[in-house]
């Protein structure tokens, strides 16, 4: 994985398919079965599966992307068509994927995340082959790379396959590459309306805000789940009851929260309204029950049961196959933000840190004033 400027997702987004294009060579669509590129707001990344023992073979393609490209310029060209192609396949008539870029551009204002990672079509046909060379050359560096090997293999079997395919060896004291700090613009509402006379009629809903103080990452984002377990409950202190079961204002709903860093996170909600219901009544319905939670707080019988049923967090710890699954799994994830890994060891600590007191703390963060951004879709006369 590579770190890349931030906000250049579309630019990074087409180096990336070339530069994969360039290390594997004409078997590019060939392997897309055991291969894939991905471009996120942070990285750009490759991936490659297959036996432990074709370890070194595996790296030594890999190693192919710090090649300088030397493509066909004909190729480079298709390249962005094939993009095209896949920004009208995500894009093209989804309303939901317009709507998520707009509240994107403007929660995430001013910072990298507000970018989009595809771009518009402008954009992409704006791609040009030396553009992505000059970003090629300053982000596929070794010293720039992460490599994460997960699998049945061992760190020795792993050191001796690095050696054989040619890699550099890492260097411990290499300066950590941190992405651009977020901060979140002046607290501000805003609301995007996109009629569509045939869409079933649906809210989404998003706030931002800035915790009063930093909450290490991963305990943060268990604390954030937790809260979004106990608001997605019947139960008293949850949504379901008020807007659904009892209130009937929404048909069905999903709810997530979760940490944008130490020191913002973020609340999405996306419903269906019940027969009657306009977006505005649900999102005014939305608004007085999330008020009416944050004030009463989280009952303890509610916290209880909830906590003992957050079994899927985290995994079994004394259950070896899941634990290292898991482990990949999260590893992977960290690293592709930017984000240094705990050890298994910090990571089991963490559930001694979820209490009563910090659920209700960062349940009331969700009422402080932030970047919110509603959008309405569906037939207008379903708006009002």
């Amino acid at each position: 994985m590579f770190p890349y400027p931030s906000g250049q997702g579309p630019r990074a987004h087409y180096t990336e398919h070339l530069a994969w294009l360039n290390a594997v060579g004409g078997n590019a669509r060939a392997a897309d079965r055991h291969t894939n590129a991905w471009t996120n707001a942070y990285v750009v990344g490759y991936w490659l599966s297959d036996r432990p023992d074709d370890l070194p073979d595996l790296l030594e393609t890999l190693a192919g992307v710090f090649d300088p490209l030397d493509l066909p310029p004909s190729f480079a060209a298709e390249e962005r068509n094939i993009i095209l192609r896949e920004y009208e396949y995500r894009m093209a008539g989804n309303t939901d994927a317009h709507a998520a870029e707009a509240m994107d551009a403007f929660l995430y204002q001013g910072h990298g995340l507000a970018a989009s990672i595809i771009g518009s079509r402008e954009q992409i046909m704006a791609l040009t082959y030396g553009a992505a060379r000059d970003l090629h050359a300053q982000t596929h560096r070794p010293d720039l790379a992460t490599v994460v090997v997960t699998g049945d293999i061992t760190e020795r079997q792993v050191r001796r396959a690095m050696r054989e395919a040619g890699w550099p060896v890492a260097e411990a004291d290499r300066p950590r590459i941190a992405y651009s700090v977020f901060t979140l613009a002046e607290a501000a509402e805003t609301s995007f309306r996109y009629p569509h006379e045939t869409a079933a009629p649906r809210l989404i809903w998003r706030r931002v805000v800035t915790l009063p103080e930093p909450v290490q990452f991963d305990l943060l984002e268990a604390q954030t789940a937790l809260l979004r377990d106990i608001l997605d409950t019947n139960l008293p202190g949850g949504l379901v009851g008020p807007l659904r079961s009892d209130g009937a204002m929404a048909r069905s709903f999903d709810v997530h929260i979760w940490p944008i860093d130490e020191r913002h996170i973020e609340i999405s909600f996306r419903a269906t309204p019940d027969r009657g219901v306009t977006l505005t009544g649900l999102r005014t319905a939305l608004d007085a029950t999330l008020s009416d939670i944050v004030l009463t707080g989280i009952p303890e019988d509610t916290y209880i049961r909830v906590l003992n049923r957050f079994d899927g967090f985290w995994p079994d710890w004394d259950d070896r196959k899941e634990t290292a699954d898991w482990m990949a799994d999260y590893v992977r994830d960290r690293v592709s933000t930017l984000r240094e890994p705990l050890s298994e060891r910090a990571l089991k600590r963490l559930n001694g840190n979820l209490s009563l007191a910090t659920t209700n703390a960062l349940l009331h963060q969700l009422d402080r004033p932030g970047r919110t951004a509603s959008a309405f879709i569906g037939p207008e006369d379903s708006f009002e």
